[in-house]
């Protein structure tokens, strides 16, 4: 089994939403992401963060992504997410669920998605 790491019910502020008055003010979004650990035996016989995954600097990235710009879709939204974190991370795939409170008389809809990361033109061949 991989080792991972998750990210449980990071809060998001995004302005999102089909009609522009539900983008007009931002929104509180649940995120959860689970992503593999690099090296596990690694870090755990080093005690270094150099290792493994720096959860503080996702949690950031994926905060400062969200609020970045306006969406309409969360799947967009997932999306952008993945994309940022195969730019700065080197994780192989992520898993993402993005929870919204929008409908009345629900708990909140969700999206659960898995990304793996594109291949780089210099490897296909």
């Amino acid at each position: 089994m991989t080792p991972t790491l998750s990210l449980v019910d990071l809060e998001l502020l995004c302005h999102i939403g089909v009609p522009q008055e539900e983008r007009a003010q931002p929104q509180k979004l649940i995120c959860t992401v689970t992503v593999p650990v690099p090296n596990l035996k690694k870090a755990a016989q080093t005690d270094n963060i150099q290792h493994t995954l720096n959860y503080f600097n996702l949690s950031q990235l994926l905060r400062k992504t969200a609020q970045a710009k306006e969406r309409k879709l969360i799947e967009t939204l997932a999306s952008d997410l993945a994309a940022a974190t195969f730019q700065h991370f080197p994780s192989p795939w992520i898993e993402i669920e993005i929870k919204k409170f929008i409908i009345p008389e629900t708990r909140h809809i969700s999206l659960q998605a898995k990304f793996t990361r594109p291949e780089s033109k210099k490897s296909r061949r």
